[in-house]
């Protein structure tokens, strides 16, 4: 449920930036009531737009109120989260590109925000073991984390001249290994899985704007439908987990 919740956080941080408001100032609900801060987010050079986030744990921001959530044993120091297709016009173009790819390649090799998730990734690991770091990502998202991870574990595949290189990249391959991740409907070429997909959102998105959703003010009510939106799939989601919840 965290790491959902982590999801949709990327999804607003996006979202809020396109409506040019404080977006941390309103995803924060989805991060802060389990002791999480927002790191830094990691952007795509060419449109600015937020594909993912690092939360790291907040443990000077944990209060002893009656009402705060206890800190939950074996919780990872930091997460990485990446969000799924935006069918809006300033991402549209480079999500669907980076869909498109992954759906004819089963592959994101190529993508220009690969390198910025790997180098995230990678930057994370050595600051707080891998034992203590979780990947997770919705759709699109799971691509990219399963990517990064695929590509740590490959790193080990190749020949190096050097004894330090091979050590170098025996360590990436175990770390990556150890990596707990959680992968929210990742994309298939299933087709039938594909149209259950739909019928599924679109009834879930009949039933979000039958609950009131749409009449929300204007701004924060497009945040909002997008949210319910992101908390449809991931609540009828296919959930690939390394860990036993």
């Amino acid at each position: 449920m965290v790491m959902a919740y982590l999801i949709e956080a990327v999804y607003l941080l996006e979202l809020e930036r396109q409506e040019r408001r404080d977006a941390a100032a309103v995803a924060q609900q989805w991060w802060k009531p389990f002791h999480f801060r927002l790191a830094h987010e990691l952007v795509d050079d060419r449109d600015g737009s937020v594909f993912g986030a690092v939360f790291e744990r907040d443990h000077h921001g944990v209060s002893t109120d009656a009402g705060s959530r206890p800190s939950p044993s074996g919780a990872p120091s930091a997460v990485i989260a990446f969000r799924g297709t935006l069918l809006r016009a300033p991402t549209i173009r480079r999500d669907v590109e980076d869909e498109l790819r992954l759906l004819a390649r089963n592959s994101l090799r190529g993508s220009a925000r690969l390198g910025r998730a790997v180098q995230a990734l990678s930057a994370t690991i050595d600051r707080f073991g891998s034992e203590n770091v979780c990947v997770c990502g919705h759709s699109l998202g799971a691509g990219f984390a399963r990517q990064v991870i695929r590509m740590l574990v490959a790193s080990s595949s190749s020949s190096p001249r050097q004894q330090q290189q091979q050590q170098q990249q025996q360590a990436a391959a175990f770390a990556a290994a150890s990596l707990e991740s959680h992968l929210f409907n990742a994309p298939y070429l299933s087709l039938p899985m594909g149209v259950r997909s739909v019928v599924k959102t679109a009834d879930c998105l009949i039933k979000a704007v039958r609950s009131g959703v749409a009449t929300v003010g204007k701004w924060h009510g497009k945040a909002l439908r997008n949210v319910a939106y992101a908390n449809c799939i991931l609540g009828y989601t296919r959930l690939e987990s390394t860990r036993k919840l």
